[in-house]
């Protein structure tokens, strides 16, 4: 099966903070999630296979193509990677302006730059904010511009940080309509979460990080029935259990 993404042997430290003889594939097509709980090292695995940093051994591929400084430009062009808080990501004056950076930094010609942030901007459902400064959206909102800027740029490969994160039920069913639906055009995803929910009814694959280390890469049938892999994305429903006891409904 053609990998997407290769992680092979990765090392990296950091202070106090390493990751260590990591192996993980993206297959072609796939969605996979990428759990841990806080501090084992999912958002900076997304840092090294987009280049804002570099390992101290072992190598990354996209495609085929090693992650180093003479292949970062066009493997960005490939990988679109949307942060967890999407003010980390717009800095443009208007919402236009934002999403167009990208087309406009590949060296697009201007009708193309116009196609394709319309068409993104379409996808995402915000066609009528182009002209709304960045800073007078709410937080969902926030996240669909950041989302429209990374796919106006036409990536085959999606990396979402904790995409769910700060939305509420009804952006959550749409974001998660909108990443189907570009999913359905073969675009591979790799995803960070801590909810359990979105392991067992999103991901065709699971990688568990746990302190630097990879313990699980496989189906999420068999993480499912592993508990000390599941241990390792919070144990949601003791967690209902102890809320339901708090307030007297247990």
């Amino acid at each position: 099966m053609t990998c997407a993404i290769e992680v092979d042997h990765l090392y990296f430290r950091y202070k106090e903070f390493s990751l260590e003889d990591v192996n993980m594939n993206l297959h072609l097509g796939e969605q996979k999630a990428l759990v841990g709980l806080n501090g084992s090292g999912k958002t900076t695995m997304f840092k090294l296979i987009i280049g804002l940093l570099e390992p101290v051994a072992g190598s990354i591929h996209v495609f085929e193509r090693k992650v180093e400084r003479e292949s970062i430009w066009e493997i960005r062009k490939d990988v679109g990677f949307l942060f967890q808080n999407p003010d980390d990501q717009l800095f443009a004056p208007t919402v236009w302006e934002d999403v167009a950076f990208g087309p406009k930094n590949l060296g697009l010609p201007p009708e193309e730059v116009e196609r394709q942030v319309d068409w993104s901007l379409d996808v995402v459902g915000m066609s009528d904010f182009v002209n709304r400064p960045v800073n007078q959206m709410s937080h969902g909102e926030a996240k669909r511009v950041a989302l429209a800027g990374i796919i106006a740029m036409r990536p085959k490969i999606l990396l979402l940080d904790e995409p769910f994160a700060g939305l509420d039920f009804p952006m959550i069913s749409t974001m998660v309509d909108i990443i189907q639906n570009l999913r359905n055009e073969g675009i591979s995803v790799l995803y960070t979460t801590h909810n359990r929910f979105f392991l067992e009814n999103w991901a065709d694959s699971v990688a568990v990080l746990h302190d630097g280390k990879l313990i699980y890469d496989g189906s999420v049938d068999h993480a499912l029935q592993d508990p000390a892999i599941m241990q390792q994305t919070g144990n949601w429903n003791e967690l209902g259990r102890r809320m339901r006891e708090y307030r007297g409904l247990a």
